[in-house]
């Protein structure tokens, strides 16, 4: 676990990284931004997109990083409600598992499957059900157990949904990637289907 931090801090001293990762930044305000809210329950966007990206590109430091920054400044672009820190340690958890569990594998592509699924399953039950639901239930003055529900009901909804999209994405970026000849171990290409 220490390489895996030490080696994800060391991608911060990187050019290419700062630079993609700003990219990566634009594309997850942007769907922070068109976010679904259903009242009472959750927020429901996309920009699990660009941090899986994060991630599965530069570890667990960049992506945690990528997601506090993405947290804070969606905020400050688009306020909804008074700023609550929780939310963003929340992002910057998710951001620090998909790191954990996704960055500088060697996979194939049932591998990668596999790994997609446990980080989605670890995000859904730490991050968004027992975090995610207890900040909720402190910033808006409802009970945690009332809560639950709906919110266990949107996780059983969303997380096939957001493997399947991770998957696919992670497929592409890995490949154009490795093709731009940006990645430094040439070993890290997912096997064809």
């Amino acid at each position: 676990m220490f390489n895996l931090l030490k080696n994800s801090f060391l991608e911060l001293k990187k050019t290419k990284t700062i630079v993609i990762c700003g990219l990566l930044l634009a594309i997850s305000l942007m769907l922070n931004t068109q976010a679904l809210k259903i009242e009472g329950i959750t927020i429901i966007t996309f920009s699990f997109i660009a941090n899986s990206t994060a991630g599965f590109l530069f570890g667990p430091v960049v992506a945690g990083i990528l997601g506090g920054l993405t947290d804070f400044l969606t905020h400050v672009i688009n306020p909804k409600g008074t700023y609550f820190f929780g939310f963003t340690f929340n992002a910057i958890l998710g951001g620090f598992l998909y790191g954990s569990f996704l960055y500088r594998k060697i996979y194939g592509s049932k591998k990668l499957i596999l790994r997609i699924i446990l980080c989605k399953i670890a995000i859904s039950l730490i991050v968004n059900l027992t975090l995610g639901t207890y900040w909720y239930s402190m910033y808006a003055g409802k009970g945690f157990l009332v809560l639950l529900p709906a919110r266990i009901y949107k996780e059983l909804i969303i997380v096939p949904i957001h493997c399947i999209v991770m998957y696919t994405i992670l497929k592409i970026v890995n490949k154009i990637y490795y093709q731009l000849n940006l990645d430094d171990n040439k070993n890290t290409q997912i096997e064809k289907c």
